[in-house]
């Protein structure tokens, strides 16, 4: 292993868009489904497997919704929390904060409050005990924000809840303008949350856009066409909004053909500050540490590039101040005792 690969491995990490649903493998996804007799649309794991290979996005959609029907038991929640866990503690990833989607546990699941209640005690109790500092962001699936809007937003009204930080929007955006939810975030934005937003996915630079001007968002959940308007790109720049990318998501989506032509760095270049991160790491076959390593050798970013996109996590979280200022200083120490290989 080189030093830099070296370093890549042991570094603390930040990652910021990722769904904590989405970390389960087609492995749990089996073993879940056989023990809550749920029907798969295959007849073997290995027919499973395939299913992994996405041709559009609307196919991606079809899996993380049978997954999430697979969660029956709190049993099954808790080994979802813990086998993320244990992703982090092998990545050294320090600070996450991730996406949860209550409404669809509301539908398909044990109820939105009752998975929610699992995962933060779950993520709470880790913290409490040298594990990463986590982080909720409660999302509105588009395709149903007639039913999970008002859920969910009764829900951040409701709900004193430790961990959730921001309302979300997630799922397709063709046919979904992002303004189309204005009013649901000025909501969530009156009940004193952050508010973040897919955008520029499956739809245009103008998704981008409506999240920034319409939505009010914090931050932007890939953002990937805004790369087609550079007055898109300058109101990014200009506003400060930060886009967390996922190199590899990206590419098996059909969002970019290639990690070599993501436009991640013309992004950078432009003055948009930029995070890495997984979104959906076993239905994409990566890690964090992959996506870093792709950035570095399919797009060119150097070991500094990348730390300050990591850094990005904590400068754009929604954490607390003082958890981010802690972590920062956590970081950079830990950035010192690796030296050697910034050269």
């Amino acid at each position: 292993m080189s030093c830099v690969d070296d370093a890549i491995a042991r570094l603390p990490k930040a990652e910021i868009h990722l769904h904590l649903e989405g970390t389960i493998g087609p492995e749990a996804l089996w073993a879940m489904a056989q023990a809550n007799h749920v029907a798969l649309p295959v007849g073997t794991f290995a027919e499973l497997q395939r299913l992994y290979n996405f041709t559009s996005f609307d196919v991606f959609i079809e899996l993380w919704l049978l997954m999430c029907a697979c969660l029956r038991t709190d049993d099954d929640y808790r080994r979802m929390v813990d086998g993320y866990l244990a992703d982090c503690a092998r990545q050294n990833i320090r600070y996450a904060e991730l996406h949860f989607t209550p409404y669809n546990h509301e539908k398909l699941g044990i109820g939105g409050r009752r998975a929610l209640g699992i995962v933060t005690e779950r993520l709470q109790n880790a913290a409490a005990n040298g594990g990463p500092v986590t982080r909720l962001i409660a999302d509105i699936p588009s395709e149903s924000a007639e039913q999970s809007g008002p859920f969910t937003l009764a829900l951040l009204e409701e709900e004193a809840n430790p961990l959730i930080v921001a309302l979300g929007l997630g799922g397709p955006e063709m046919g979904f303008p992002r303004s189309q939810f204005t009013a649901l975030f000025e909501q969530a934005r009156t009940a004193g949350y952050f508010t973040v937003a897919h955008a520029g996915e499956t739809g245009g630079s103008d998704h981008v856009r409506q999240a920034v001007l319409d939505l009010g968002v914090r931050r932007v959940q890939h953002g990937v066409r805004a790369a087609e308007d550079p007055a898109v790109l300058a109101l990014l720049a200009d506003r400060n909004i930060c886009c967390d990318i996922a190199l590899t998501s990206n590419e098996c989506l059909k969002v970019v053909p290639s990690v070599s032509a993501h436009p991640l760095r013309r992004f950078m270049e432009a003055g948009v500050p930029v995070t890495l991160s997984t979104d959906d790491p076993p239905f994409f076959g990566t890690d964090l540490v992959r996506e870093w390593r792709r950035a570095r050798g399919e797009l060119g970013l150097t070991l500094r590039e990348l730390w300050e996109l990591n850094l990005n996590g904590l400068r754009y979280g929604l954490a607390e101040t003082g958890v981010r200022r802690r972590l920062m200083t956590e970081f950079k120490a830990a950035a010192a005792a690796l030296a050697p290989a910034w050269d």
